[in-house]
């Protein structure tokens, strides 16, 4: 679980990444493919439809994160259910994209440098941890819902 330090870190952190998301794409695919230049044929040509869906997800789940804890007690519809859409994004994944459980690690690892890079000197060694810690559950999240594939 996030606990309440790693939780405010991420939120205030993506407070400072919002006004850049236009570059926050770009320097994450760029990074991901100096570090698998293999992924680029994973993707469409034209990344701008990906580029969006993926500040899109990044703002998701930060905004999923701040659920209150009388939020959690009542009913949360199924888009707005973090758990399920990481569930099921893993199972996209796998499943339509075909994208292996190994790559989440140079997933995390690019998502990191982007941070860092956009971040600087805000990007302290404790807000790295939150992130880290944040995309290790999703990630593990991701491989549940991979798994649920039939192989």
């Amino acid at each position: 679980m996030i606990n309440d330090k790693e939780r405010e870190l991420i939120k205030k952190s993506w407070s400072l990444v919002e006004p850049m998301a236009d570059s926050v794409p770009d320097l994450f695919y760029k990074r991901l493919f100096e570090l698998e230049p293999a992924y680029r044929d994973l993707f469409p040509e034209n990344m701008d439809k990906q580029k969006r869906k993926l500040i899109k997800m990044l703002g998701f789940i930060v905004k999923a994160i701040d659920f209150s804890e009388n939020s959690w007690k009542g009913t949360v519809s199924e888009d707005d259910d973090l758990f399920l859409v990481i569930l099921a994004m893993g199972r996209r994944h796998s499943d339509i994209y075909k994208i292996p459980d190994d790559s989440y690690d140079t997933v995390g690892a690019a998502l990191i440098w982007t941070l860092d890079y956009g971040l600087g000197q805000a990007f302290t060694d404790e807000v790295k941890a939150a992130w880290v810690h944040y995309y290790q559950l999703l990630s593990m999240t991701m491989k549940m819902g991979s798994a649920m594939v039939p192989k």
